[in-house]
């Protein structure tokens, strides 16, 4: 039996601010007679809005009002309410996650867009969705490569890595098309992401210089080094690690082995692309249409061997990946082992607290560890989004015995006595399909009328930030949103 729900995507980047609304289809795949194993098995994009620049005021907050105007009349030419959406996801990113009041755009975005659009920002999640968005994923799970991703947007780059179809490691570069910008031919903003290039490149530029050759000439060789910066980034290039440290915004890739091969998504990559058909028929375009470098850089990056066409594999999606990864991939759908009961659904932003159970050894100190989860909890300095409810995350070990069930279970009870009492059971997450047998453990130790989610085929970390919406497909599963609430950069 199928069934469907709508999903939204919306991407407010350093350039350009987008949406997506998708009807996601998810069916039992597990077959008669074997464990229910609910996946989506399609997505399809419905309605793909206008992409409008993103609305600021002055270069140090975005204006919200514009903004949410944007993403109000979507919905009403999609012909959606937010009612209507069952998940999706709101992404601040690039130079805008910096602005000064991006926290109160995103949660405002969040609140209206619908019951369960959550709203995440940080360049880790960013290079994981747009590398989903883009096909990277896809490709790497059907070829067995190691795929490289690279979103190069406005204010930033994310690179995903992934083999198998799952991402193992994620970078994010202060290189984009939009980190100097012009108006009349004049130039209007300089990012301070753009100094260590002036810097290596011994070039001066300011405020107001006019878009003359000399000042072309200047652009090509700060856009060149950006180009070998990104080339570096993926071991392709040699480059000046001193250069390269200071454009890494986060960390940079830790895996050694090299890319099977490449794949561009971004503005810039749609800059890419279209310098390549000019090139085959001939046709002039103006460099300076957007008002930034983006086609430099574009131009640049083609110089790369790292980037030649025999290495790079077309993106699915280039300037909509991030958006299409936010509304196609951010959710992930529970084990159908579950038990929940008594809990009001959904629950939104819970810190991730993890805890220690690989083998029979770990649950005799299981007590002393929870301790210590519900000591950092205490301690730690969340704002509303993290306080009260959170969530107790572990692997498990694959097939434990019945009695280390049953000690795990006595474990929780006694490690959480007095939160079960007031009825504020953390919730319980698994990765392992072991989360109704634990699930039903501890409920017949604290009975059916109190409060218990036990979740399982869900991977999560200590410190994400986990979101789970109400029942879908029957009553089978539960839609999650693994995240980092993490606003990158200086605050301004």
């Amino acid at each position: 039996m199928k069934d469907t729900i709508l999903s939204t995507g919306i991407d407010i980047g350093t350039s350009t601010t987008q949406l997506i609304f998708s009807r996601l289809t998810m069916e039992n795949t597990g077959g008669f007679g074997s464990v229910p194993k609910v996946e989506v098995v399609d997505k399809e994009i419905i309605y793909r809005s206008p992409v409008t620049f993103t609305p600021l005021l002055g270069e140090e907050s975005i204006d919200g009002k514009a903004v949410e105007n944007i993403v109000r009349r979507a919905y009403k030419d999609a012909g959606f309410r937010p009612g209507d959406i069952d998940t999706g996801a709101v992404i601040i990113t690039g130079e805008t996650a910096g602005k000064r009041n991006a926290k109160n755009v995103l949660a405002s975005l969040s609140d209206i867009a619908g019951d369960f659009v959550v709203a995440a920002a940080g360049p880790d999640l960013e290079s994981v969705l747009s590398g989903k968005g883009a096909g990277a994923a896809e490709l790497s799970a059907n070829t067995g490569n190691l795929v490289a991703n690279l979103d190069i947007g406005g204010g930033t780059t994310n690179i995903s890595y992934f083999l198998d179809g799952d991402v193992v490691d994620t970078a994010c570069y202060s290189i984009g098309g939009r980190i100097l910008k012009f108006n009349d031919k004049k130039v209007s903003y300089i990012s301070p992401a753009l100094q260590p290039f002036l810097d290596i490149a011994k070039i001066k530029i300011s405020k107001g210089d006019r878009l003359d050759d000399d000042l072309k000439e200047k652009l090509r060789i700060l856009a060149g080094y950006m180009a070998e910066v990104l080339a570096a980034a993926i071991g392709m290039s040699p480059v000046n690690k001193s250069l390269q440290e200071k454009c890494i915004t986060n960390h940079g890739i830790h895996t050694e082995r090299k890319p099977d091969c490449v794949m561009l998504s971004g503005g810039v990559a749609e800059c890419v692309e279209r310098l390549e058909r000019t090139q085959k028929t001939g046709e002039q375009i103006d460099e300076f249409y957007y008002g930034d470098i983006g086609f430099i850089l574009a131009g640049e990056i083609l110089k790369q061997k790292a980037f030649s066409e025999e290495k790079r594999q077309k993106a699915k999606e280039t300037l909509r990946a991030t958006v299409v990864g936010a509304g196609n991939y951010s959710m992930e759908v529970s084990g159908s082992t579950i038990i929940y009961q008594n809990a009001s659904l959904p629950k939104k932003n819970l810190m991730v607290y993890s805890l220690l159970w690989q083998q029979e050894a770990d649950l005799l100190q299981m007590k002393e560890r929870i301790r210590l989860v519900k000591k950092r909890h205490a301690e730690a300095e969340l704002d509303d989004r993290g306080k009260g409810e959170y969530v107790l995350a572990f692997s498990g070990p694959e097939n434990p015995s019945f009695p280390e069930i049953e000690k795990m279970a006595d474990a929780i009870i006694d490690g959480f006595n007095d939160e079960i009492e007031e009825d504020k059971l953390p919730i319980i997450m698994i990765e392992h399909d072991i989360g109704k047998v634990l699930g039903q453990a501890i409920r017949r130790r604290i009975g059916r009328n109190k409060s218990l989610l036990c979740i399982d085929g869900i991977s999560c970390k200590e410190g994400d930030f986990v979101d789970v919406g109400k029942p879908v497909a029957g009553h089978q599963v539960l839609p999650v949103v693994v995240k980092t609430l993490l606003f990158e950069g200086k605050s301004k």
